[in-house]
């Protein structure tokens, strides 16, 4: 498959007009900022005679540069003092608090949450973190130290991811739209647990309001200001971040990993793209590369025959 460079590349070379470039550059993921560089690379190189340079390619890191992200891990059987020491043994900073919602840079905090079924029950909140300065690193940490004390999962949990950062305002009414659109591909990898939750409510009630909106305003009167969607608008005036509520509890860092990174991505690609269609199929989500594609279609198959099994058993 050709890189977004190579595809770009061919695209200015095509003898159409510079219109038709551009919605072409934007289909294959370009920032308008992107292609903006790119035309004027390409006048500047007509003028002295130069090839155009190649297009600038953003790589995982320099999206993950750009946002930062807070990641709520809710599970049981958790006895807190070894947790903390496990944590500790790794080199994380880890405390033992009441509920509280405030944010730090610094720890990792375990708090108590009422929604959990199951004895010895936290939720585990990460400080605000960065992936391009070690933020998946302490992440790791963290699930590795649950996974060693035996933490676990159930129905009743689930794993919040928060991505802040300088987030417009039009970035911000995209990326709801851009997850309506998307909900239905989501649900494909989710537990289906959380395809239909009190806690992260479908958006298609909402449908008409959030496609429409446009403003923060907007966005929070769509969603009747209830933070119990699978986004959450009401983070936005507590911490300055968009929640993404629709993923089950896990303590496996390759999930939370993959799925924090969809969720930056999406809001990274939502600067400058707004679908007005659903997506039907992993492979045509627009911002995840083929090996992404690969962990949530593997992720998709797996609860796929998990429903089969229980649907054979039940016959």
């Amino acid at each position: 498959m050709k890189t977004i460079r190579e595809q770009a590349n061919e695209i200015m070379k095509e003898d159409i007009s510079h219109d038709v470039k551009r919605e072409k550059l934007l289909k294959i993921g370009l920032t308008a900022t992107d292609i903006q560089n790119l035309f004027f690379a390409e006048r500047m190189a007509g003028r002295e005679g130069r090839a155009a340079r190649p297009v600038v390619e953003y790589t995982i890191d320099q999206i993950l540069a750009r946002y930062t992200f807070g990641v709520e891990i809710e599970c049981y059987h958790v006895r807190v003092n070894e947790l903390i020491n496990k944590a500790t043994e790794r080199g994380l900073e880890m405390h033992s608090e009441g509920y509280n919602h405030r944010d730090n840079n610094t720890y990792y905090k375990l708090v108590s949450d009422g929604s959990i079924r199951g004895e010895n029950p936290i939720e585990c909140v990460s400080p605000i973190l960065n992936g391009a300065r070690g933020g998946f690193d302490t992440l790791k940490a963290c699930c590795a130290s649950l996974r060693e004390c035996g933490a676990m999962v159930n129905r009743s949990t689930g794993l919040h991811i928060h991505v802040g950062g300088r987030i417009t305002e039009k970035q911000y009414g995209n990326t709801f739209a851009n997850y309506y659109y998307l909900e239905s591909v989501i649900d494909s990898f989710m537990s289906p647990s959380r395809r239909e939750n009190y806690y992260a409510k479908k958006l298609v009630g909402n449908v008409d309001a959030i496609v429409r909106a446009r403003t923060f305003r907007q966005v929070g009167e769509a969603m009747n200001h209830d933070r119990y969607y699978k986004i959450n608008c009401e983070a936005w005036g507590r911490h300055h971040t968009i929640e993404f509520r629709h993923h089950q509890g896990t303590t496996d860092y390759d999930k939370i990993s993959y799925w924090t990174r969809f969720c930056i991505k999406l809001v990274h690609w939502s600067a400058d793209h707004r679908l007005n269609a659903p997506v039907r199929s992993i492979d045509d989500v627009p911002f995840l590369t083929d090996d992404e594609k690969s962990f949530f279609k593997d992720r998709a198959n797996a609860f796929a025959g998990m429903a089969m099994v229980d649907q054979l058993m039940t016959m």
